[in-house]
């Protein structure tokens, strides 16, 4: 499989697969004559197509209108390989790899040198804002626009020190904008241009979409279309790998080793597999995370609930919702079809181990009012368990774990 494990294609204008509602929302944005709005939150799970959508939008859609000057700063390592900006990147963008420290005097330094801004020398930090924001300020028919994709799952130490020290000052400004992406938990912004942002997700695309994704990257696949939307739910990361397998087993592993790209490599297959654990359930707590890891993985022993939810959440492809952690759809999605395939006594094991928890926790007189939320689970695991042959979920095996 080391041969389908390459990175996915960089960038190119006319591969883009168009999001006219979503551009032409941005674009009106921009172009209103007196604009309340100054920033704009695309959210969106992996996959989904956000640093594309940054990308057609700095490198083409701003190119065609007069006036505007746009700054692309991509703050988290896109993955193993994976360049979507190409053989290097073009003006005024900068794209943060691994391991990389970017401060607020470096991106000033990218902005201040787009604009061809002259400095005193040895200027301080106030300076080169002030600089920036009188070259805006001096320019008021213009539009001037900075995109910080990938932003939730970046540095947050550097989001504060660019929130406190730049785009306080700069926002302000009627004709300056911030368009923000991201995966997993938001930033909590203090500004109030920030915190009130237009928001707006990335969509999946439909069949059709991703048959003329197909035709624009010139594939010919031996999966259909309709089998390409089923496996990969939508997301148009995963288009052209899937395009490429022989089957739905190795369409199955070529998605989650894309999915999990985005983890270091020396980090990688642990927590691959605390994903593979828990994506049978529909949500999970440190008790639940324990449970499931010690299960799918015996040899591994007992491992602290607490440091799998920790290590999990690094990731940004978890995401905490209703007082519990929930997969990001995609991951779920790709390894709850996956599993059975690579592992059926694993993925039966799961399910026999949630349906106990589950059960013992509906029996729990103190988690009475809980209780009908507990069945619910239980139906969902026995449902699953009859799916792979297991009537009685009572007899399966769960290994030598211990029982929640």
């Amino acid at each position: 499989m080391a041969d389908k494990n390459i990175p996915p294609s960089s960038y190119q204008p006319e591969k883009f697969v168009n999001r006219d509602e979503e551009i032409n929302h941005v674009v009106s944005i921009l172009l209103q004559a007196q604009p309340r709005v100054r920033a704009i939150a695309v959210d969106g799970d992996r996959g989904v197509g956000k640093t594309w959508l940054s990308l057609h939008l700095h490198r083409t859609k701003f190119k065609e209108i007069k006036g505007l000057t746009s700054w692309l700063f991509s703050l988290s390592d896109p993955g193993e390989g994976y360049r979507p900006w190409g053989e290097k990147p073009q003006a005024n963008e900068h794209f943060v790899l691994e391991n990389e420290l970017l401060n607020v005097d470096g991106f000033l330094s990218i902005i201040i040198a787009g604009l061809s801004i002259k400095l005193p020398p040895k200027p301080v930090l106030a300076e080169k804002v002030d600089a920036v924001r009188r070259y805006v300020q001096s320019h008021a028919d213009a539009r001037f626009v900075l995109i910080l994709d990938s932003a939730y799952e970046s540095d947050w130490s550097l989001l504060e020190q660019l929130e406190t020290h730049f785009l306080g000052n700069l926002l302000t400004l009627s004709n300056f904008f911030v368009i923000v992406t991201g995966r997993g938990r938001p930033y909590p912004w203090k500004i109030p241009y920030l915190i009130e942002a237009v928001r707006f997700g990335l969509g999946k695309f439909s069949v059709e979409q991703i048959q003329e994704q197909l035709k624009k990257f010139g594939l010919s696949s031996i999966l259909s279309s309709q089998d390409i939307y089923v496996i990969g739910d939508g997301w148009p990361l995963f288009t052209e790998f899937l395009a490429s397998a022989k089957d739905r087993t190795e369409a199955l592993e070529i998605a989650a080793n894309l999915l999990f790209a985005v983890i270091p490599a020396r980090e990688r297959l642990q927590i691959r597999k605390y994903f593979e654990a828990l994506c049978p359930l529909e949500g999970f707590g440190e008790s639940e995370a324990a449970l499931m890891v010690e299960t799918y993985n015996p040899q591994s022993g007992k491992q602290e609930g607490r440091d799998i939810c920790r290590k999990m959440n690094s990731t940004h492809l978890i995401s905490w919702k209703n007082g519990r952690y929930v997969v990001n759809e995609p991951v779920q999605k790709i390894l709850q079809q996956y599993l059975p395939l690579k592992d059926k006594d694993a993925w039966v094991r799961l399910h026999c181990a949630a349906y106990r928890h589950f059960e013992a926790q509906a029996n729990d007189r103190s988690m009475e009012r809980f209780r009908s939320f507990f069945e619910g689970q239980m139906q969902n695991h026995a449902k699953a368990l009859s799916d792979a042959g297991i009537n009685d979920p009572h007899t399966c095996p769960v290994s030598s774990t211990k029982e929640a």
